[in-house]
């Protein structure tokens, strides 16, 4: 991969930088506080990337959930057999049908959610921020909870990343929809384990000055590399200097 990155900025005349997005996904947000260069490889100047089992199992699950929470369809019906070639790949046989079983035994099974898959676009500082969420339940007078399924495993308690798909799920209720910090808590429910880890809405100013100074590192082009734990799993380690010698200096 790295010899076909030099061989195309040599057929282009040099390596090109494109401009910085101004609309940025959630998750990109996530991405670049995690690490600016990953960051860089998937939305600025993209990289192909390996859509792994794990990524489609969970895409499976979501969709699966998604007609569930609104009263279509069934545990398995007939054309909706799992993805066997992903589950096969990841070792983990029956891990859809798990999955489901696990929300179907969750306090949210048999409760109608007030939206699924809901949209949102965020203005803050000059750029975009956008995102899905995928289930909010509540009523208009009362309290919400915003609530993301999660078909991997529970962060590390010491995370500080961890909470802040949810901290921009909440933003979002309170500057498009109109609810009061207080009246909204945030819920991870992690099916695989069956646990889930609430909190709730926080400062609404601050989590907005946090995304937002990311946004505008983003907008001054600045994408250094953070290496550390999560080079282990990064699909672009093969041509990371700074991720290699992180990896090479910490084995195992």
């Amino acid at each position: 991969m790295a010899a076909h990155l030099r061989e195309r900025d040599a057929v282009e005349g040099g390596p090109v930088d494109p401009s910085p997005p101004t609309a940025v996904s959630a998750s990109g947000v996530i991405e670049y506080a995690r690490c600016p260069k990953r960051f860089y490889w998937t939305s600025v100047r993209p990289l192909p990337r390996f859509s792994g089992p794990a990524a489609r199992i969970g895409t499976e699950v979501h969709r699966w959930i998604e007609r569930r929470a609104v009263g279509q369809g069934t545990l398995i019906e007939p054309d909706e057999i799992p993805d066997l070639t992903s589950e096969e790949l990841s070792g983990q046989p029956g891990k859809v049908e798990r999955l489901r079983q696990a929300y179907l035994e969750s306090r949210f099974a048999g409760v109608v959610p007030r939206y699924t898959e809901r949209a949102f676009l965020l203005s803050l500082g000059g750029s975009v921020v956008g995102g899905r969420i995928d289930a909010i339940f509540g009523e208009d007078a009362g309290s919400w909870e915003v609530v993301d399924w999660k078909t991997g495993r529970v962060p590390q308690a010491d995370d500080r990343l961890a909470s802040l798909q949810l901290d921009i799920y909440g933003l979002a209720c309170v500057e498009i929809w109109g609810r009061r910090p207080q009246d909204v808590t945030l819920t991870y429910v992690y099916l695989a384990s069956g646990d889930e880890v609430s909190h709730p809405m926080g400062d609404a100013a601050e989590v907005r000055t946090r995304v937002t100074a990311s946004l505008s590192a983003i907008a001054r082009g600045e994408f250094e590399p953070t290496p550390g734990t999560q080079c282990r799993h990064c699909d672009f380690r093969p041509f990371c200097d700074a991720g290699r010698a992180w990896l090479a200096a910490n084995p195992g």
